[in-house]
């Protein structure tokens, strides 16, 4: 059943330029040294101080609730647009954080020479390294850029692509996946990064950018995945416990809802290189695909588990035929990878396997802090299912002997 566009969302004229995000990792040295100036001037020119701003003022309107996800697509484009004005190329990568799950400050995105690592504890948490390296912030108050892995503690596992997969999935409703998302993929790296990244000014580390880039992605390939349906599906409660509508104006906007609801029409001109490899297209509401892509090594072994674990939280993989590209987030990267732009970094010198050490292995993601829940407005039994549910899926997997494709030894 198709879902008809709501009155005026027709009328939005196709973009006739559409950027592509691309995973950080595979920037070239030109795209690197671009998006890095651009957010230097953007830093320069006191934007960053005014996205913490905004983000803090309207915080309790726009989480843990259905504005979510739509609030947060604007709000990520309206970054980019003004990253554009000092250079008309530029677009807002993504960091899929996931990859990293094992062991996140591994990641290259937050080596020196990029994003920066933990703050230094003798400098009261002041990010010495990478882009933001040594940033005064004005809001709300004087101070450096600060983070503080695990907030004095280890930084613990995140999500893996398994979870995100099953995410994909198993929601049937926008509400669901919304719900979804954000109680797990989209809070951990906030909380587990700390510093200003667990603040509702959150925006002012540059690295909220990647992370939110990387939440619309997945956003948009929930809605690729059947895009005749969730194009437009929009349901689900507002702070106020009132039900949504496409044609709400979104938070201290004069937009509709269902103005950011269409990649590549009206003010959203951009799309995503999973959406481009995927065979989306951005011009119509169903979507063709000229080819199916082969599947990953990661989603075949997946695929290898027993029916019942596979029926409980991959249904489309349990389902005979050809499931959506867009359903599957298990990409063949090694999480190893160094950033495409290091042009002296050393590739790993043995080639990507998971190692069997870790069969059946496959660590629990870390859970939420009741401060965390309270300071996004949430509602903590329905977080905690969430990571009841995650857990339990690590439990099953790892007593089908599962070897997860993205684990290997850090030693």
């Amino acid at each position: 059943m198709s879902l008809t566009p709501p009155p005026g969302a027709d009328a939005l004229a196709k973009c006739s330029n559409v950027v592509v995000r691309k995973e950080i990792r595979s920037l070239s040295a030109d795209e690197w040294n671009a998006y890095r100036d651009a957010v230097t001037s953007m830093y320069n020119d006191r934007w960053i101080d005014w996205f913490g701003f905004l983000h803090e003022r309207v915080a309790s309107i726009v989480h843990s609730n259905a504005v979510f996800l739509v609030f947060h697509r604007q709000l990520t484009r309206d970054y980019e647009k003004l990253l554009q004005r000092y250079n008309p190329s530029v677009a807002v990568p993504y960091w899929n954080e996931v990859l990293n799950y094992q062991n996140p400050p591994s990641s290259p995105v937050l080596s020196d020479n990029y994003f920066g690592g933990n703050g230094d504890e003798a400098n009261d948490g002041c990010v010495t390294t990478g882009i933001a390296k040594d940033w005064t912030l004005v809001f709300p108050q004087t101070h450096c850029l600060r983070r503080k892995y695990g907030e004095g503690m280890s930084m613990k596992s995140w999500y893996s692509p398994e979870f995100v997969t099953s995410i994909l999935q198993s929601s049937g409703t926008y509400a669901d996946f919304r719900s979804g998302l954000e109680n797990t993929v989209h809070g951990l790296p906030h909380l587990s990064l700390g510093g200003d990244m667990n603040t509702m000014h959150s925006p002012m580390d540059p690295v909220f950018w990647l992370h939110h880039a990387n939440v619309d992605r997945l956003y948009a390939q929930w809605q690729a995945a059947d895009p005749e349906k969730r194009t437009y599906e929009y349901n689900g409660y507002d702070i106020q416990n009132k039900a949504v509508s496409l044609d709400d104006y979104l938070t201290s906007t004069t937009t509709h809802v269902y103005e950011v609801m269409r990649l590549g029409y009206g003010d959203m001109c951009y799309t995503y290189d999973t959406l481009q490899s995927g065979g989306a297209s951005s011009n119509s509401l169903s979507r063709r695909q000229k080819c199916i892509p082969r599947p990953t090594k990661a989603t075949q072994t997946i695929k290898s588990l027993p029916k019942t674990v596979l029926a409980k939280y991959y249904p489309s993989f349990a389902k005979a035929g050809v499931s959506s590209v867009f359903e599957s987030d298990l990409p063949d990267i090694d999480p190893r990878k160094p950033m495409a732009s290091d042009t002296n970094a050393t590739a790993p010198a043995t080639p990507w396997k998971p190692s069997e050490k870790m069969r059946g292995r496959m660590p629990k993601p870390a859970t939420l802090t009741d401060e965390y829940i309270e300071m996004m407005y949430g509602n903590k039994s329905e977080v905690r299912a969430w990571e009841q549910l995650a857990a339990e899926m690590v439990d099953e997997l790892n007593a089908a002997n599962y070897l997860s494709p993205y684990l290997y030894d850090k030693d």
